[in-house]
């Protein structure tokens, strides 16, 4: 008796099928991480804001003197800088140093997430006494409208919000 030989693999039409299945998945899956990228992003741009401020608070306290974070609108987004004199221009080289050293964040580090507030050239000033500062917020806004709030309270707390609605980002907790 001969042996029957099954056949291996694939044929072409079987694997035109999944590779159409493939397809329409993926199609329907792009936008969702669209939606994650944005999310990441406007994540990311907060939490650098945050670090950066309470860096600045940091240098208040470890130099005894007043340490200020400044915030300003560009052609291509926004920067912020930080400072001991009474101001600098995060976009003029050499213009936000301490120690001789630059101490900006660039809004191009973060595509498509604006900083929407505060007003350009505001600043956070941070005093040697635990920290204190000026109270306020800056916000960061994602292109597609999520948005994170940045609040410095009087007494030098830095925290991180999204306010409810279609605008939340979740793992914050809402702004009130």
């Amino acid at each position: 008796m001969i042996p029957i030989r099954v056949p291996k693999g694939f044929t072409l039409v079987e694997m035109m099928v999944v590779v159409a299945i493939l397809a329409i998945l993926a199609t329907i899956a792009a936008p969702s991480f669209n939606s994650f990228f944005d999310r990441y992003r406007v994540k990311r741009s907060a939490d650098t804001v945050s670090a950066f401020l309470i860096n600045t608070k940091s240098e208040a306290i470890k130099r005894n003197a007043t340490v200020r974070t400044v915030f300003k609108s560009t052609g291509t987004g926004w920067c912020a800088g930080m400072t001991t004199a009474n101001t600098c221009d995060c976009t003029v080289t050499g213009s936000c140093q301490i120690d001789g050293v630059d101490r900006l964040i660039r809004g191009s580090d973060f595509k498509g997430v604006t900083l929407t507030s505060p007003a350009d050239g505001a600043m956070f000033s941070f005093t040697s006494l635990r920290g204190a500062a000026n109270s306020g917020n800056a916000q960061v806004q994602s292109a597609d409208g999520l948005l994170v709030r940045v609040v410095v309270a009087g007494t030098g707390r830095i925290r991180l919000c999204s306010p409810s609605g279609t605008g939340n980002v979740g793992g914050y907790p809402v702004c009130s």
